[in-house]
């Protein structure tokens, strides 16, 4: 029997599979209208089906953020993978493994002390390949762009017979921060400047850099012309999108390609507060970004059920959705909801969400269940 999505058990996380597509698309034709290279992140989907898509059917040049991503990629044909996650010594092993594996495996350093192990750890017949992370204002990992460590870290890797400096990486993180698009523009044209300066100082100094790129989805989604400068973008949350790209600007509502599917189980009128309890809690959407989104969107809640604005999805336990009216001057109709109805809940943050999934439903245009896949866990 031909499944629908109103025949799932819920709570389920269901991607539709047309939109998926479409964002790849955008993004990759976006790069490549700006001279770019795409080399998309893995860590929102962890899947091999979107890694495919991802990579516009190439199985090259992906990010991940594990190792046991970078495994698993590994295991189904990919190539040119990056770990972009600031390298830890003890990690040092794995890494070697998929160095000798590779055609090309690129680590992310940001301190000496890692410099120093890898050139210790001798690869057979090979160099590392190191990418140096900078800071470009989103006060995350990464060297400050502006800090005497960054040209002694390049230089100890030109240094070295064991080492490839294969150039400079930045998140553009705090484009997150935004409320709108001339933020984001702002946010974008600053990082890019930034990187941008870096590159032309360690030219001064005879260093060639390689590839220099930023990532965020929102900087890439709406890029400003500087961004063509770059060699490379690499966003990820962008395969599926979510509430909180809408809020920002970089997406349109018809772009979120996931949601968690739920129903209405029980409802409740205890002297005047009126609410539903849904089967979705925190284990099925996360808890990233917080009731009301960390109050950045008022009455939204902690996700934002589609179709519905006058529902607010205002707590949330392990198991346990609570939805009120979202305007507190309307009560409530519980007879609209009756027990047993489904709704759809927009992550405010997919990333957080895929994460608590180890299934994915995968839903064509017309709600038929075409697909399962299977998203890599662990680190």
């Amino acid at each position: 029997k031909m499944q629908k999505i109103s025949d799932l058990e819920t709570p389920a996380l269901v991607v539709y599979k047309h939109i998926v597509a479409a964002n790849c698309k955008r993004m990759y034709d976006l790069a490549n209208s700006h001279g770019v290279i795409l080399k998309p992140h893995f860590k929102t989907s962890k899947c091999l089906e979107v890694a495919i898509m991802l990579s516009g059917g190439t199985k090259r040049g992906i990010e991940v953020s594990t190792l046991a991503e970078a495994d698993f990629l590994a295991k189904n044909g990919f190539d040119d993978i990056i770990y972009a996650f600031p390298l830890s010594s003890h990690k040092i092993t794995r890494c070697a493994a998929l160095s000798e594996q590779l055609e090309k495996f690129t680590v992310f350093v940001d301190d000496p002390l890692i410099i120093q192990q890898l050139d210790k750890y001798k690869l057979k017949d090979k160099k590392w390949s190191i990418l140096v992370e900078v800071d470009v204002g989103g006060s995350r990992s990464g060297v400050q762009a502006d800090s005497p460590l960054l040209l002694n870290l390049v230089e100890e890797i030109k240094k070295s017979d064991n080492l490839t400096f294969a150039g400079l990486y930045s998140h553009c993180g705090q484009s997150y921060g935004c409320t709108n698009q001339r933020e984001i523009n702002e946010v974008a044209r600053a990082a890019t400047t930034t990187l941008l300066s870096v590159v032309e100082r360690l030219k001064t100094k005879g260093i060639n850099c390689p590839s220099y790129g930023i990532g965020s989805t929102p900087s890439c989604s709406r890029p400003v012309p500087e961004m063509s400068k770059l060699t490379e973008w690499h966003p990820g949350n962008y395969v599926f999108n979510d509430q909180m790209q809408v809020r920002i600007g970089s997406c349109k509502e018809e772009d979120i390609a996931c949601f968690v599917l739920t129903r209405v189980v029980s409802h409740y009128n205890k002297k005047g507060d009126i609410y539903m309890i849904i089967n979705c809690g925190w284990t099925a959407l996360s808890l990233h970004g917080g009731g009301d989104c960390g109050g950045r969107s008022p009455n939204s809640g902690f996700g934002f059920i589609q179709g519905h604005p006058e529902l607010k999805l205002s707590q949330m336990s392990q198991e346990h959705g609570i939805v009120r009216s979202s305007d507190q001057l309307k009560e409530l109709d519980l007879s609209r909801y009756p027990i047993g109805s489904l709704l759809r809940v927009y992550p405010d943050h997919s990333c957080g969400t895929c994460a608590m999934h180890s299934t994915f439903y995968v839903a064509d245009q017309n709600d038929v269940i075409i697909d399962e896949w299977t998203p890599v866990k662990g680190w």
